[in-house]
């Protein structure tokens, strides 16, 4: 449901505020840059929040939050307007993000744990796609009133999406096998919480977990600058292909959104079958593998120009299969192990931190791209392929630093 809303809107983000408002299309880049960059901060406050509260509550306020900042979206006129709205919005994303995954591991345990996430990021790619063909019926209808209809219908789903994270849940089932409820003897915490702890003995340190733990913790810390380079990958499907194929390569302007749409169909209908196919593999090595995979791709589309005018969009078709098969690799087994790497008692912190990642590339990437993808293409594709491939170094690095902790999920589930 709240996907569903996200894909509605995501095609209108920039241009909504270009129809509805006077501001220019420089004034808008900059307020979005601004209330990105101020909304930084926000994210170890969620993780605490997540830590204190629970993830399922934190979802709550995330989407009352997420609601109330798309319905501020309707009362902009002007650059300051603008910030304050988009950086509800954000800080509502921040929240999410440090939820989300905690959330689903509350529910969920070992190989249980990578299938679900797999499963919930097939159906939100769904989710979206599904979204996105609804908002562009709305827009096509040529009714003024449509973007004004769209952000509304988002903040509704946001609302819609709070009111069933509060409803009233079932406990988690216990594991096959398990004895039934109720136990005789009261235990600290039932099944899926301590199914994935790295070790038995920490429960006895956890009150004092907490952001020492965690900035202290080499292991985690690896995990944190691998991941940092990882993601620096995913800035090929949404920002450098619409450019480099169009602007650069002036291939069909029809290039970028369809293979979009390829990826999108792909991980909905292969994601989690190749989840459980990896399900006895450990995840440090499935991520290596996965940036393995990106890493191809990066080399096809750095010989694009090499290829005959005839050969550029099928070589960009194989780059953009290469490029999704080691987002369906990676991505379950990086969440996954976000949230079962830290102590569970600075769960939501570590989420935060890991969520931080993302925003390195986010903010270095478009400027990357911008000063090199015309001139220096070459360069460009070098520094990329460097931090995608130190980014899979960086998890089998950490694998050894932490067999235990990198294991497969089978592996973990069977360990007590």
């Amino acid at each position: 449901m709240d996907t569903f809303g996200v894909g509605m809107f995501t095609p209108l983000s920039f241009l909504f505020f270009l129809l509805t408002t006077d501001l220019t299309v420089t004034e808008v880049g900059w307020g979005a840059s601004l209330a990105t960059l101020l909304s930084i901060p926000f994210s170890p406050l969620a993780g605490s929040a997540v830590d204190r509260w629970g993830p399922r509550a934190c979802l709550v306020a995330n989407n009352v939050l997420a609601a109330a900042g798309y319905l501020c979206y309707l009362l902009v006129d002007s650059l300051n307007a603008l910030v304050a709205s988009m950086l509800v919005v954000l800080c509502a994303e921040r929240l999410y993000w440090a939820a989300w995954p905690a959330f689903v591991a509350d529910l969920a345990e070992g190989a249980e744990l990578d299938r679900w996430y797999a499963f919930t990021a097939a159906g939100k790619n769904a989710s979206v796609a599904l979204g996105g063909a609804a908002g562009g019926f709305v827009l096509g209808t040529g009714w003024s009133g449509a973007p004004l209809l769209i952000v509304v219908l988002n903040a509704a789903t946001s609302v819609l999406t709070a009111y069933l994270f509060l409803r009233p849940s079932p406990r988690p089932r216990p594991a096959e096998g398990a004895a039934p409820e109720p136990k005789t003897a009261p235990e600290p915490e039932p099944g899926p919480k301590t199914a994935d702890p790295p070790a038995a003995g920490e429960e006895a340190a956890a009150p004092q977990a907490g952001w020492g733990a965690i900035l202290r913790d080499r292991v985690l810390l690896c995990l944190l600058a691998s991941h940092a380079a990882l993601t620096f990958g995913w800035l090929i499907p949404t920002v450098i292909l619409p450019v480099y194929l169009v602007e650069v390569r002036a291939l069909p302007t029809w290039l970028p959104s369809t293979t979009l749409m390829l990826s999108s169909l792909l991980i909905v209908v292969g994601q989690t079958y190749v989840t459980g196919r990896l399900g006895t593999v450990a995840r440090g090595r499935v991520i290596s593998w996965g940036a393995g995979l990106i890493l191809c791709a990066v080399g096809l589309l750095a010989a694009v120009p090499a290829v005959g005018e005839g050969a550029m969009v099928a070589v960009v078709f194989l780059a953009v299969l290469l490029f999704t098969a080691g987002q369906m690799t990676a991505t379950p087994a990086f969440v996954a192990l976000s949230a079962t790497a830290s102590p569970p008692e600075a769960r939501g912190r570590f989420l935060a931190l890991f969520n931080l990642t993302w925003t390195l590339s986010a903010v270095v990437g478009p400027a990357l791209v911008g000063v090199l993808i015309e001139r220096h293409g070459a360069v460009l594709w070098a520094v990329l392929a460097a931090l995608v491939s130190l980014g899979g170094l960086g998890y089998r690095f950490t694998g050894r630093l932490a067999p235990h902790l990198l294991a497969s999920p089978q592996v973990r589930q069977a360990t007590p």
